[in-house]
């Protein structure tokens, strides 16, 4: 009992403890985090890893996620996404031997129903673009059509 109560006379006597706490609580927490946190993100959607699927399988499973993710967006409302890759997606045919790169997305078009707001087509946009590492400027945002 005498080492703590040592220990606390230490610690009383440094500058800014309550700063030093509060870092040291900060990162505590943020290991806790990444060390539980899932990087992959919600495979239910899709049913596989990405790692795992086809060409096809893999930017149908991208376009479902996107519009399953930014129709959770405030103003969106349900949305339609379609996304143009680098290669045409083909189905694998199971016999290649070499391991392929996933398709890399060339622009994306969203139509969605709050799609005539500034905000909501600012907001889809930068979550698309942080989704799929595309620039701004190759993201477009439409309303749809209320006919």
């Amino acid at each position: 009992m005498v080492k703590l109560s040592a220990i606390f006379a230490k610690l009383k006597g440094v500058k800014n403890i309550q700063l030093i706490a509060g870092c040291a609580a900060v990162i505590l927490v943020l290991t806790v985090y990444f060390a539980f946190a899932s990087c992959g993100g919600d495979t239910a959607a899709t049913g596989a890893d990405d790692a795992d699927l086809s060409d096809a399988d893999y930017c149908t499973a991208m376009q479902v996620r996107i519009e399953n993710t930014v129709s959770q967006i405030a103003g969106v409302g349900s949305c339609s996404v379609v996304i143009n890759w680098d290669k045409p997606a083909s189905p694998s045919h199971g016999f290649s031997s070499a391991p392929s790169e996933n398709p890399k997305p060339l622009g994306a078009l969203i139509v969605c129903d709050g799609g005539g707001s500034t905000k909501v087509k600012l907001d889809v946009m930068f979550a698309v673009s942080t989704l799929l590492d595309l620039s701004i400027e190759k993201i477009i945002v439409y309303p749809k059509n209320t006919l």
